[in-house]
């Protein structure tokens, strides 16, 4: 896992979404965007009108989890410090912020996916056992301005039995507690559980905030290339920084040459593919199929501009195959290289139908 600027040092603790070239919420000490939405919270804050739970909701990866984080370090008397581009940033070597990093502050608990009993990784869920966490840890000693405060990350991993203990918690919140719900899908949370929660919608980030993002964490972007990275990132900060982490500008240029061209280069692309899905690289080709599939959604839109409704629908409903069809192939383990060369030769060959409509359509109005 990549560490935060300013907090290298730091050696935070695991959790299920660790990506590398990405820094987990808990050792970010900045947050870019999202100026309404944490406004509110802090508003909340200073009118002393603060309502026990907040549901953060918005897209996953945009930053809630980081909003999260930086609240609970305002109400647990961490140091800020100023960021002209970010709406806060917070010192790194302050000892609150150290303490939230590793999770060893008292005052705060992050409820997300356990780890797996025996052997490594994760569980898929989070449990009742680490929602049970929550009753012994609201009878500790509170700290900062004397909240106890609990991160739940994301709400959406909650199992049937760990969000019915939840909700009797929000129902009867002990003194001085403070719930931040992370929630990428409302529909998954109980109707209950969203009813007792107060509201805090994030939007997706704009392209000029993803590239003060990139820029602030070491990835600094040509114009030529923002464009890239922007498209592919659809908003999502984490998103962004796993593409410039990950070769996405390289991956992305090598793409576009491939696809731009007449026909489908087979050799240049299984060259490409080869690089991708060798050890340690899954991410990058993750960002492979991502960028193929917005090339693919792009084709559909410029039709669509062009006023060629026909070619339009039809890339746009190739885009829905092959995005099931690529979903699929992972969830069962099938040949990934196969599975890329498949979607990129059906991209070609609806080109290429297309323009034998078009020649055909030509030729006949020709003959009128």
């Amino acid at each position: 896992m990549s560490a935060a600027p300013g907090a290298a040092s730091i050696e935070a603790y695991a959790t299920h979404d660790e990506i590398d070239g990405v820094p987990q919420p808990f050792v970010t000490p900045q947050l870019f965007g999202h100026g309404q939405a944490f406004g509110e919270m802090l508003e909340a804050r200073r009118s002393g009108r603060m309502h026990h739970a907040w549901l953060l909701q918005g897209p996953a990866g945009i930053g809630k989890a980081t909003a999260a984080f930086c609240f609970a370090r305002l109400l647990s008397g961490a140091a800020t410090r100023e960021e002209p581009e970010a709406t806060i940033g917070f010192r790194s070597d302050d000892p609150v912020f150290r303490q939230i990093a590793i999770g060893s502050l008292p005052g705060l608990i992050h409820v997300t996916r356990p780890p797996v009993e025996r052997g490594t990784g994760f569980r898929t869920q989070i449990t009742v056992e680490e929602v049970r966490r929550l009753g012994r840890f609201f009878h500790a000693t509170a700290s900062g301005e004397g909240w106890r405060i609990a991160i739940v990350d994301p709400a959406d991993d909650l199992n049937r039995s760990a969000a019915n203990a939840l909700l009797k918690l929000l129902e009867e919140p002990p003194a001085r507690s403070l719930f931040l719900l992370v929630n990428h899908t409302p529909g998954r949370l109980l109707p209950t559980i969203r009813s007792r929660c107060r509201l805090a919608r994030f939007e997706e980030l704009s392209g000029d905030e993803l590239t003060r993002v990139l820029a602030a964490f070491g990835h600094p972007l040509d114009p030529d290339d923002a464009g890239t990275i922007v498209r592919a990132a659809e908003g999502s900060v984490r998103r962004a920084l796993m593409l410039a982490a990950n070769g996405g500008v390289e991956i992305g240029r090598t793409l576009e040459t491939l696809l731009s061209a007449g026909e489908l280069d087979v050799n240049g692309l299984q060259a490409l593919l080869d690089q991708l899905t060798g050890r340690g690289r899954e991410a990058s080709f993750e960002l492979f199929l991502s960028l193929l599939l917005d090339r693919v959604a792009r084709e559909s839109h410029r039709r669509l501009e062009g006023a060629d409704i026909g070619a339009a629908a039809a890339f746009a409903e190739l885009w829905q195959a092959e995005s099931r069809r690529l979903g699929e192939g992972a969830a069962f383990n099938l040949d990934r290289k196969q599975m890329a060369m498949t979607t990129a030769s059906r991209y070609f060959a609806l080109k290429a139908a297309l323009e034998r409509r078009r020649s055909r359509d030509e030729a006949l109005a020709l003959g009128d």
